[in-house]
């Protein structure tokens, strides 16, 4: 799976994205649903405004038995939740908010649910690479960036229920906002970025074959990110559209070894704030097997940093990523 470079900031070429009604059309639903059908996801809803799609989903969740891989979306997210509660808001049909409930059969090591939110970045990564024409890339642990800025974040809830824990993964996509639109000047949207579309439809249609994809595979091993498995490099057509289409068997690899080749952040100098307000300074050097960043520092000591036991993770360059 190739991995190409993503730009620094020296390297921008951001140009006046002038947006057209086009470039904010609303959702197709039917589209979306035919496509979700194919790639054997589960429901979907799409609401004209509301706080959070996580917070919808995981409701939804609580209430009733969900069918695996279904999905919330909407046109306008106003209350998006961030890594440790951060909060922000899009204009209406500028971004792509979508959460996807999971729910892993029998047989899923309960290890691999922490897998789940890499798991949807990776196909997001390859979305924008292969449908977008964009070098993006996957900043740990959580952020899908180009040319050295944050255009998609993506957080795992945890929903407890009676019959076993779910898993409801979101990822805001920054699809048609301008720059005076976004919060901070380490984001930019698809836009701004010259992507070959700006289609929410065809993007979320593209990122959800992906994951329902990857995932399928991931359940196929078990939940196991350290087990090989065939899985399989984009979305593509489905059987059904091209069924005299040859697909070409996909070379065996862990979950972990997919991740780690969409990952900008191997190889870079570091910066890992620590909620103490002590900063642990190194080189990344590779992707755990429990999904934590290992970090060797000038010493040759080599420490493995969670998710959970960073505030921030920054390059060492003062680059974002």
């Amino acid at each position: 799976m190739s991995n190409p470079q993503v730009p620094g900031p020296e390297h921008e070429t951001f140009s006046a994205f002038e947006i057209s009604e086009a470039d904010r059309a609303p959702l197709d639903a039917a589209a979306l649903r035919r496509g979700m059908a194919a790639a054997g996801l589960g429901e979907l809803w799409i609401s004209e405004h509301t706080g959070s799609t996580n917070d919808d989903l995981a409701t939804r969740a609580h209430g009733a038995d969900l069918a695996n891989l279904s999905v919330e979306t909407t046109e306008h997210q106003m209350a998006g939740h961030g890594r440790l509660g951060r909060d922000w808001q899009t204009p209406a049909r500028s971004a792509l908010a979508s959460s996807i409930y999971f729910r892993p059969g029998p047989g899923f090591d309960s290890s691999g649910l922490a897998w789940l939110s890499m798991l949807c970045a990776a196909a997001m990564v390859q979305t924008l690479r292969e449908d977008a024409s964009l070098a993006a890339g996957l900043k740990w642990p959580n952020d899908v960036v180009a040319e050295g800025k944050k255009v998609c974040g993506v957080l795992a809830q945890l929903v407890m229920r009676p019959a076993g824990p779910v898993v409801v993964v979101g990822a805001g996509l920054n699809v048609s906002l301008t720059a005076a639109e976004l919060p901070v000047d380490t984001a930019a949207s698809l836009g701004m970025l010259g992507a070959a579309t700006v289609d929410r439809t065809a993007l979320l249609d593209g990122y959800l074959r992906r994951v329902a994809q990857l995932f399928r595979t991931f359940e196929s091993a078990g939940g196991n990110a350290s087990a090989k498995a065939r899985y399989t490099a984009g979305a593509g057509a489905t059987d059904a559209e091209t069924p005299d289409a040859e697909t070409p068997e996909a070379p065996e690899a862990t979950l972990r070894e997919v991740v780690r080749s969409v990952m900008v952040t191997i190889g870079h100098r570091v910066d890992a704030h620590l909620p103490n307000g002590t900063v642990l300074r190194g080189t990344a050097i590779d992707l755990d097997a429990d999904g934590s960043l290992k970090v060797r520092q000038d010493d040759g000591t080599v420490h493995s940093v969670m998710a959970g036991d960073v505030t921030h993770l920054r390059r060492s360059d003062g680059s974002y990523a």
